[in-house]
């Protein structure tokens, strides 16, 4: 029986989350459903767990790789899964109860829309729910309101995304032909390379959105090397595509702009840097002039004239 879904985890070391993650595609009450499991160099143990889950179920696919990256593991999956349509989750993610139902349905019944995604509730190490996905982003928070229905399609795709990323990977259900013919993920980018991906298939279809949080994440901190290395990444992406987004909505070039900057401000008022800090929110500010943006100046105005009058008074 060919599946309809194919569900793609790639995991390395996850073995005290996998198993509810996969749990939660049991509850998704669908009976075409394939899973392609994708140990990606784990020492925990997870292999040997993953190959009794095969000898149990005949509907799982397990693949292992020796610690060649998520992006080239999900690409390995997609290239020997049989469904028609591919959703992600990964091995630290869940899904709530009817996911992929709601995003089946709606894609089904607006074939112009190749691929979807739904909102995520982010969660602390207590499993306690502390924000959504959409919350932070003024965009999506307009469009869930001006739309009634539970989904819709997202006008100027490409662009609303290229603005700003709120979409999970573990949201996401896309046409498997689509992914395949665009070639997956670009493995050479470590740290964004879905929001690469979700550009280059908005380029060519519609995209759709469930306003309900069907996905749950914990959050996790990223340390400060990393944090640089992620926003250079996002600056990569946003060169890669910013020609094409400005034929189709130039104010979003300048909304990604806007965002970028002021994550860097963020990543220097971290750093106790509230100059450096300054200049990216007025960089911003410059982008989008909100009040969001003036507040963070005025607050790097009051850290740097606070640090200049403890270095005056180290220095007295």
């Amino acid at each position: 029986m060919k599946p309809i879904v194919s569900v793609i985890i790639p995991s390395k070391n996850c073995l005290t989350t996998l198993p509810r993650a996969i749990e939660s595609v049991w509850q998704q009450s669908m009976n075409k459903i394939e899973i392609v499991i994708v140990d990606d160099g784990s020492t925990d143990k997870s292999w040997e767990w993953i190959c009794q889950l095969c000898r149990k179920h005949n509907n799982i696919i397990a693949l292992k790789l020796d610690s060649e990256g998520s992006s080239t593991a999900r690409n390995h999956a997609a290239r020997l899964a049989s469904g028609t349509y591919i959703a992600f989750l990964d091995a630290d993610t869940f899904w709530y109860q009817h996911k992929l139902r709601q995003q089946l349905k709606f894609m089904e019944e607006n074939p112009q829309v190749g691929i979807s995604f739904t909102n995520c509730e982010l969660m602390n190490d207590k499993n306690e729910v502390i924000d959504d996905r959409f919350t932070s982003s003024n965009y999506f928070n307009q469009q869930a309101f001006q739309h009634s229905q539970d989904a819709f399609v997202v006008p100027k795709g490409a662009a609303a995304i290229f603005s700003e990323n709120v979409i999970g990977i573990s949201t996401v259900l896309v046409r498997r032909d689509l992914y395949l013919a665009l070639d997956g993920f670009d493995h050479n980018i470590k740290l964004v390379s879905d929001w690469d991906l979700w550009l280059k298939i908005a380029l060519h279809t519609a995209i759709g959105c469930i306003k309900k949080p069907l996905t749950a994440c914990v959050c996790k901190k990223s340390g400060m090397s990393n944090q640089i290395k992620q926003l250079q990444a996002m600056e990569q992406i946003i060169k890669r595509y910013e020609n094409k987004i400005k034929t189709i909505d130039p104010y979003a070039v300048h909304l990604a702009h806007a965002h970028l900057s002021a994550s860097y401000a963020t990543y220097y008022r971290q750093k106790a840097c509230p100059t450096q800090a300054l200049v990216c929110d007025f960089k911003a500010l410059c982008e989008q002039p909100t009040p969001y943006h003036l507040r963070n100046i005025l607050t790097d105005l009051k850290l740097s004239i606070n640090r200049n009058k403890n270095d005056d008074n180290l220095s007295s």
